[in-house]
C-alpha cells in the first residue's frame, strides 16, 4: 500500500516531471520541485515526502534525491529539521513602504496595494551585463538576487536585483529566507548608513525571459514591460541596478519621486 508521501510524489511526477532527457535527472528534479513549490502544489510549511518515498515513487536514485534536496535548502526553498523532516519555507512576507512597486487599482485610491516578496535564488557572479557600467563593476563580484513580488494576490512581478557584493556583504551571507519581505533599499540605508539618491526609472519592452517560465503562471505573456530602477550614492557611485518584469494588468503603477 502506498504511503501518503508516495502518492504525493507520483502526483507531482505526473504534473511536473518533463520528458526532456537532455538534462541530468538532478536538474530535472530540482526544476520540477521549484516549479511545484512556486505553484503552491505544496503550501508554505507543508511537510514533503521523505527520501525513501521519493526514491520509491520517482525515476531518481537516493543520491540524486539527496543532492536535489540539499540544493533546494541552499536556495532557501525548503528546510530540513531533525524530528520534523523536510518542509517548505514560508517565503512570502509583507514588504512595508515599497519604493518601486507602488500599485493602485484606481486614481482615487489613497493607499498602495499590499505587496509580499520572496527570494527565489541568490548568485554571486562575475559576468558583465547592462548593470556593469552603472555599478562600476570592474573585477568586483556582483550579488544577484531574484525575487517574486505578489501584488495584492492579483499580479506577480519578477525582480532581479544587482549590487556590488564587496560593498554589501550581508546581502551575500544572510540566510536567504531572512531576506523575504525585505525592503532592500531601506535595509542598505539603515545597515550601512547610506543615503539613497538619484533614483532613476526607465521602461522597456522585451520578450519575457525563459527563466520566468520556471515559476510563472500564464499571466506572464510572451512579452513583458520591464521597469528598470537604478540608484546612486551621494557621491554619484552606482548603488544598485534592478529590473522588474511586469505582466499585462489593469493596475496603476505610481512612478512619482516623492519617496526620494
Amino acid at each position: 500500500m502506498q504511503s501518503k508521501g508516495e502518492k504525493e510524489c507520483r502526483e507531482f511526477i505526473n504534473r511536473y516531471w518533463t520528458g526532456d532527457d537532455s538534462q541530468p535527472k538532478y536538474e530535472r528534479l530540482r526544476r520540477a520541485l521549484s516549479s511545484a513549490i512556486a505553484d503552491g502544489f505544496w503550501s508554505p510549511e507543508a511537510r514533503l515526502p521523505n527520501e525513501q518515498e521519493w526514491v520509491a515513487a520517482t525515476p531518481c536514485g537516493l543520491a540524486t534525491v539527496q543532492r536535489t534536496l540539499r540544493s533546494l535548502v541552499a536556495e532557501g526553498l525548503i528546510q530540513r529539521r531533525r524530528g520534523i523532516g523536510t518542509t517548505v519555507v514560508n517565503r512570502d512576507r509583507p514588504m512595508t513602504e515599497p519604493w518601486h512597486m507602488r500599485f493602485m487599482r484606481t486614481e482615487e485610491d489613497t493607499e498602495y496595494l499590499s505587496i509580499s516578496t520572496s527570494v527565489l535564488n541568490r548568485r554571486i557572479i562575475k559576468t558583465t551585463g547592462a548593470w556593469s557600467k552603472h555599478l562600476d563593476q570592474g573585477d568586483h563580484p556582483i550579488v544577484k538576487l531574484t525575487r517574486i513580488m505578489h501584488i495584492a494576490n492579483e499580479v506577480d512581478v519578477y525582480n532581479v536585483f544587482y549590487a556590488r557584493a564587496d560593498l554589501f556583504p550581508e546581502l551575500t551571507s544572510k540566510p536567504l529566507h531572512s531576506l523575504n519581505g525585505t525592503n532592500i533599499k531601506r535595509f542598505i540605508a539603515a545597515r550601512y548608513n547610506i543615503s539613497v539618491r538619484n533614483v532613476r526609472h526607465r521602461l522597456r519592452f522585451e520578450p519575457t525571459p525563459k527563466w520566468i517560465a520556471e515559476y510563472a503562471d500564464p499571466q506572464h505573456a510572451e512579452a513583458s514591460t520591464v521597469l528598470n530602477a537604478t540608484a546612486q550614492l551621494p557621491g554619484g557611485e552606482g548603488l544598485y541596478y534592478q529590473d522588474f518584469f511586469i505582466p499585462p494588468n489593469k493596475l496603476l503603477l505610481e512612478l512619482g519621486t516623492d519617496f526620494i
